[in-house]
């Protein structure tokens, strides 16, 4: 029986990489019977953000670095050598046949030169197509040379990682709707959006867009959904105030069942100025609601068939963006169409499907 071993910064707050991580771990030791272990530096006692299973140990190290300032930092350096050595001592306890880094965590960069016979693996849900490069890069480039192997989301992905142990292993869905073409045709006239309030999602663009398009289609609204504690909130708020939208955009603030929150609309909205491999397209998918995204690069471009399960526009382009909003809102038969074919492109992502995969090039290759 295989042990893995999963390397995270933290279990408790609602994030894209811990819940994947979940989604991962609930299933590798539920349906394949792996023995799976997940250890976290910083937990800090909270309660875990997403269910886990029964055989499945969860550890914190309890090292709780400083945030906010560089992890090679002098107030973090006590902190980094303690995490080398609780991990090294984890190691020997658990002997796992594969150690996976899920988050960006120091131990991306020390794992390497820890001995032991397990194969390692660092995944990576961002994208290095906007990372501005440094001096550093050779440096984290022969570290990331010493991993068995490289997880990138996507084949465009692939290509900025000069190293043949890059596998492609795209973020796997739980389809568990059911949805009938009745369903799509009855829903209320509302779009929504569904992301972490921060400057990179571009809503500014999105507000300007819809003041377009709302200018003939006064009953339709826009839902936006996310945590309203964040600083760009109250940015966005106030465009949408003093645009006069706030009867038409309404902030629904942070949702736990995003597939509750997707049910009621038509179309779901993106206009982030980069993306990996948004998981909100795919779970937006799977509920029969096709997705109007700025061509960002790289991720949107890699899940959506452009006219056939939903649209790109291109980037930065909000005028753009509100005629092709207008051309699916107003036309229910090609909404339908499409929302028919993006419930077919959420099943190529299915969780057996890219299980799998994992099992058969990562996990007992």
């Amino acid at each position: 029986m295989k042990t893995i071993l999963i390397l995270v910064d933290q279990f408790y707050l609602h994030g894209g990489i811990e819940k994947l991580v979940a989604i991962k771990a609930n299933y590798w030791a539920d349906t394949f019977g792996y023995n799976v272990i997940i250890v976290s530096t910083e937990q800090q006692d909270n309660k875990k953000v997403y269910p886990l299973s029964d055989k499945i140990i969860f550890e914190d190290l309890d090292i709780d670095y400083k945030r906010g300032i560089s992890f090679f930092h002098p107030k973090n350096l006590k902190k980094l050598l303690l995490n080398f050595k609780k991990v090294k001592n984890t190691i020997k306890k658990y002997r796992p046949d594969l150690i996976l880094v899920a988050s960006h965590i120091p131990m991306t960069y020390l794992l390497p030169y820890i001995k032991t016979e397990a194969k390692i693996a660092k995944e990576f849900h961002f994208s290095k197509y906007a990372r501005v490069k440094t001096k550093k890069d050779q440096f984290f480039q022969n570290i990331e040379n010493k991993y068995d192997f490289l997880i990138v989301l996507s084949e465009e992905e692939k290509q900025f990682y000069n190293s043949k142990k890059a596998v492609v292993i795209p973020n796997p869905i739980e389809v568990s709707t059911d949805v009938k073409v009745q369903d799509i045709k009855n829903k209320a006239k509302i779009a929504t959006a569904i992301l972490r309030f921060a400057p990179v999602k571009q809503l500014d663009k999105m507000v300007d867009a819809w003041e377009i398009f709302h200018q003939n289609n006064k009953d339709w609204k826009l839902y936006i959904y996310g945590d309203t504690q964040e600083a760009y909130y109250e940015e966005i708020k106030q465009l949408v105030e003093e645009k006069n939208l706030a009867n038409t955009i309404i902030f629904k603030g942070k949702t736990n069942n995003i597939y509750k929150a997707l049910e009621e609309v038509r179309i779901l909205l993106m206009t982030s100025a980069n993306e990996c491999f948004p998981m909100v397209i795919l779970e937006a998918n799977s509920c029969g609601v096709p997705v109007i995204s700025f061509d960002s690069p790289t991720g949107p471009r890699n899940i959506i068939s452009h006219t056939i399960d939903g649209i790109l526009v291109p980037l930065n382009d909000s005028a753009a963006f509100a005629e092709q909003l207008a051309a699916l809102a107003e036309n229910d038969e090609k909404r339908i169409a499409m929302s028919v074919k993006a419930i077919e492109n959420s099943k190529k992502y299915q969780l057996d499907k890219i299980m799998d995969i994992w099992r058969t090039k990562i996990i007992e290759k």
